[in-house]
């Protein structure tokens, strides 16, 4: 894995007390559970920061020394993540939009929305991309 590479969200994202979900907002809003780590990555992924950068930010969590195997962790769990399409990775920073970098329920619904509709993020039930006939 790259550890140059940028890392950044493709779902939107839910903080509930310690817990981190994704949403998918094209499935009804359904939740997916997140495991700790999953979560931890999940939010940090703001496309802005490296995977080397979050090695870094990870190893400092721990003042007695990082894990030994903390690195191949990060890299399994972004594998999933990529898998999932929660996340990818990019070779430049990335500017999120607002529904994917602002948590789920710090959004105003409105804005965030319209905002999915504009981008082609979702698509509302009987809407058509090539306009009227």
């Amino acid at each position: 894995m790259n550890h140059a590479h940028y890392f950044k969200r493709n779902m939107v994202y839910r903080i509930e007390s310690d817990s981190v979900s994704a949403i998918d907002v094209q499935e009804s809003n359904s939740t997916i559970p997140l495991e700790p780590w999953m979560g931890v990555i999940v939010t940090l992924a703001d496309g802005q920061h490296t995977i080397a950068e979050l090695i870094q930010h990870m190893a400092r969590q721990y003042p007695d020394g990082a894990p030994e195997n903390m690195v191949d962790t990060i890299e399994s769990i972004i594998t999933r993540l990529i898998k999932s399409n929660i996340i990818e990775l990019t070779p430049r920073p990335t500017m999120l939009p607002y529904y994917l970098r602002v948590a789920f329920d710090d959004q105003d619904p409105e804005e965030a929305t319209k905002k999915m509709i504009q981008d082609g993020f979702i698509q509302l039930p009987g809407n058509k991309l090539t306009g009227p006939s």
